[in-house]
């Protein structure tokens, strides 16, 4: 059985979640119960976190997962989607299909919703591919000298942030949101850490109107002396490019206090804003390639309810047909069988509308690698010529215009 959790429910919790996570350090009675009260307020006080445990026959907990309520930009359009994290398994129930189960009433549950967008972060990546799930955006980490960031923009411009500008950050936050395919809105977690103040804030203001941020820290370089230490950027974001230029200017002049600027971003072009990227690793790749970033495959993207993904988002990021078109394609989805079969998506009078068919597919594709292609992070040409995709048409590069959004998402939300 698989059932919300209730104030009963939080001891035997935070004890599966100790053994799971032991990265989370819950080795004390006294941090037991600080995360017991952390369940409690997150399950009974906040409206966009759920947690749901399995209960094997003797009522006994045997594996749980946090529920994600998220409204996030997909193609322009703000859509309600579903995220899991904190997946636990009991140590002594491995291998019986206990993770399966939880990811499976997280689809149900999503689907009883009305959801038809779910994304996590994986444990293990093949887990989740074959549960349909195809792969988001790539994180590129940099560590790069502070000298090699543009100077150009007027540092003075940069101020630091204190609380009372939360909220004044915050809306900035919303119209990136706007504007930028992939992000979610600010959640609950993300306000309360805001409060708290785990990272520092500096951007630039005008007429009242934030219009640059940078979540920092100063944090010490492990091994070396007090005077050792690097900035951290946790998040950046800007709506004009000279507000960006300025936080630039600003970082450049920290050379003095600053080794290296660790920033992580899903953005590839960022290799092309500073004079110099290679990190510190000294490391070069055949035949003459500099290392640049640490490179990592984190989130991943499942279309949960096809039809009602055209639907909702219309690809307003890609191109239009210039007339009237149809095509059929095909698609494999074993774990969640409403998805399974073939579809027509057709374009008329400036709307995309698709329903089943029985006519034969251009081609047939896994609803893992549907997720990534109708999210931006792969192209249908490419799938096929990896052999991803079978093509029973040449109509490829024309379909990638229509479905890829022009650019790759993004997303700051950690969960």
């Amino acid at each position: 059985m698989i059932r919300l959790l209730t104030k009963d429910d939080y001891v035997a919790a935070s004890q599966l979640i100790a053994s799971a996570y032991p990265g989370m350090g819950l080795d004390s009675e006294e941090k037991l119960e600080q995360f017991q009260e952390r369940l409690r307020s997150e399950q009974e006080t906040k409206q966009d976190l759920r947690y749901y445990g399995k209960f094997n026959v003797y009522e006994k907990l045997v594996g749980l997962y946090r529920l994600h309520d998220f409204l996030g930009n997909i193609h322009g359009e703000k859509v309600r989607q579903f995220g899991i994290g904190m997946v636990a398994v009991d140590f002594f129930h491995k291998k019986e299909k206990v993770a399966f189960d939880l990811l499976t009433h997280f689809h149900e549950t999503a689907a009883s919703e009305g959801v038809c967008f779910t994304t996590l972060y994986p444990f293990s990546i093949p887990f989740y591919h074959k549960m349909g799930y195809g792969l988001g955006p790539t994180r590129y980490e940099f560590r790069l000298l502070p000298k090699e960031f543009p100077s150009s923009g007027d540092k003075s411009r940069v101020q630091f942030f204190e609380k009372k500008e939360n909220k004044a950050i915050n809306e900035l936050y919303e119209r990136f949101v706007d504007q930028t395919h992939g992000m979610i809105s600010r959640t609950s977690n993300q306000l309360d850490m805001m409060e708290k103040r785990v990272t520092h804030y500096a951007g630039v203001k005008e007429d009242d109107r934030i219009t640059a941020a940078v979540a920092y820290k100063l944090v010490p370089v492990a091994g070396s002396h007090f005077l050792d230490q690097e900035m951290v950027i946790y998040e950046w974001f800007w709506e004009s490019s000279a507000a960006f230029r300025d936080t630039c200017a600003w970082i450049a002049s920290q050379q003095d206090q600053v080794g290296r600027v660790v920033y992580r971003t899903q953005d590839v072009n960022f290799l092309h804003v500073v004079g110099d990227p290679r990190n510190d690793s000294n490391i070069l790749i055949h035949s003459v390639y500099h290392e640049v970033a640490n490179v990592g495959a984190g989130l991943m993207y499942r279309i949960l309810d096809i039809e009602k993904f055209v639907a909702t988002t219309q690809f307003s990021y890609g191109m239009k047909p210039s007339e009237p078109t149809s095509f059929t394609f095909n698609v494999n989805d074993s774990f969640h069988s409403p998805n399974q079969g073939t579809y027509e998506l057709t374009f008329a009078q400036g709307k995309w509308e698709i329903s089943k068919s029985t006519d034969p597919a251009e081609f047939d594709i896994s609803i893992s690698d549907l997720s990534a292609w109708w999210m931006g992070t792969a192209s249908l040409a490419r799938l096929a010529k990896y052999g991803n995709v079978t093509l029973h048409t040449q109509r490829a590069a024309e379909l990638d215009r229509y479905f890829q959004a022009q650019e790759m998402p993004m997303c700051l939300t950690s969960f």
